[in-house]
């Protein structure tokens, strides 16, 4: 496996210093588009990354997935208070848990390291959506980036958690590689999986390849082609490119 995880540490403190940017970025306009994102403002991703925050207190708090959810009251909170509570909320559970300790999570990690990675990149993506809206964006921590690479393709795409309730629309069935900062992802894409590994000579059908920022943006939809190197056949391209649409949503 590509060795790109950072220590516990270093993601609470992206965690904080990237909902702190967030937060600032709310306080300075909710109104404002989210280009990437058709339908959503600034308003609406503080919200949802409260709310996630919130779901995976709940899930660490009783190892389990929360039913019903979400809590009714949900939908009548202030966006930033929201958030600076569910921050909150979400450093005091953590700090009730040991990294390793065992608990509910969808990925073949069943650690509560888990979701302190998880939080890191959902709030990194989050904070870049809402500095995309204000025209004010920041660089993303490298080491971050090339892990957040690492999650969406072997957490997200790779699953295959989501394969019972996502059929895919794109069903390429292809080799693609994504290359960045000396690492090489190689995902063999079938209709009905993926299988992601570390191999760094067996040849691709199409490539991915760029600065681990550019190319963590891409994989999540937002930076465009022009922001990394895509190599091969175009259909293949787009096919990958769909189909990490259906699965990080």
């Amino acid at each position: 496996m590509t060795n790109t995880a950072l220590n516990p540490e270093r993601y609470l403190e992206l965690i904080d210093a990237d909902t702190e940017r967030l937060i600032a970025l709310g306080e300075r306009g909710l109104t404002e588009k989210i280009p990437c994102c058709p339908g959503w403002d600034v308003a609406e991703v503080v919200w949802h990354t409260a709310g996630v925050y919130e779901h995976k207190v709940r899930v660490m708090a009783d190892n389990a997935w929360p039913e019903p959810w979400p809590p009714a009251d949900f939908d009548e909170r202030a966006e930033i208070a929201f958030l600076r509570e569910a921050k909150d909320d979400l450093f005091a559970e953590l700090s009730r848990h040991d990294a390793s300790e065992i608990t509910t999570t969808f990925g073949a990690d069943s650690t509560i390291g888990f979701w302190i990675r998880r939080m890191a990149l959902e709030v990194a993506v989050h904070r870049y959506d809402a500095e995309l809206a204000h025209g004010d964006t920041t660089p993303i921590d490298r080491e971050l980036s090339l892990d957040g690479i690492d999650e969406v393709l072997r957490v997200m795409l790779a699953g295959p958690w989501w394969v019972d309730d996502v059929q895919t629309e794109h069903p390429v069935e292809a080799v693609v590689a994504v290359e960045s900062g000396g690492a090489r992802w190689l995902c063999d894409i079938q209709r009905t999986a993926v299988t992601v590994t570390d191999d760094t000579s067996a040849s691709a059908a199409a490539t991915v390849a760029g600065e681990p920022e550019q190319v963590f943006l891409w994989l999540w939809g937002r930076a465009g082609d022009d922001a990394v190197t895509l190599d091969g056949a175009p259909e293949v391209v787009s096919g990958f490119r769909s189909r990490l649409v259906e699965c990080t949503g």
